[in-house]
């Protein structure tokens, strides 16, 4: 697909979501019917987009990284600035599993982070990352609409390639900020364990437009990061 196309297609699916809801018609009937007109996984084994359980009543509560106290094996992960799908394709056979992708507003938390205004569309997608078959991240991106023009279009439409490959070419994205929280494994959309999960919210900059990525370790992760160590 040429970029002018993919940009044209951005916005089709941004006028799809503001005339979706009609007269009488419950906001999230019209937010699932536009996810299906609008979503670019056609085609793909993807569930129907609904709001993640995690990020009910705005959760999670993110705290800068200076100020988390994480398990040293944790916090290697949580501080790395370098390319999480470059370590994790050291530990096995990495693949990207996209879950959902839709145009729609951010929650409050993900719009102040990214200074924008209420209730401003962005790509929102969410994919769960495997290594040897086995789910080891949930991560979740917002691309604000803006962020997806001239060579930056790209972004929107990684379908099942890794986004943080694409961040880390050449201009490389600048990593601005980074946050941290724990999870509750049950207010995850993917299985997670039985121990509550770590995870970290990162402010990019890609050729100095914004987005953010959340990136949540589950417990399939840690065996492996602990095999790929040992002496």
């Amino acid at each position: 697909m040429a970029p002018e196309q993919a940009l044209a297609r951005l916005a089709k699916a941004l006028r799809l979501m503001q005339s979706a809801s009609a007269p009488g018609q419950h906001p999230r009937a019209a937010s699932a019917s536009l996810a299906r007109r609008a979503s670019p996984f056609t085609g793909y084994d993807v569930r129907q987009f609904a709001p993640s359980p995690w990020l009910a009543a705005d959760q999670p509560r993110w705290q800068p990284l200076s100020r988390v106290r994480a398990p040293a094996p944790v916090t290697g992960w949580l501080a790395d600035a370098g390319s999480l799908t470059h370590r994790l394709r050291k530990l096995g056979d990495f693949r990207v599993h996209p879950l959902q992708q839709r145009i729609a507003p951010p929650t409050a938390q993900e719009a102040r982070l990214l200074g924008l205004p209420p209730r401003r569309a962005a790509l929102i997608r969410e994919v769960c990352l495997h290594v040897d078959d086995v789910p080891v991240v949930y991560a979740r991106s917002v691309l604000p609409l803006a962020s997806l023009r001239g060579a930056n279009r790209v972004l929107g439409h990684m379908a099942r390639r890794s986004l943080g490959a694409e961040l880390f070419r050449r201009p490389g994205a600048q990593r601005c900020a980074v946050w941290a929280a724990t999870f509750p494994p049950e207010t995850l959309p993917v299985a997670a364990g039985d121990m509550p999960a770590w995870g970290r919210q990162s402010l990019f900059r890609k050729r100095g437009q914004p987005l953010l990525v959340a990136e949540v370790f589950l417990s399939a992760l840690w065996p492996l990061s602990d095999r790929a160590t040992a002496p």
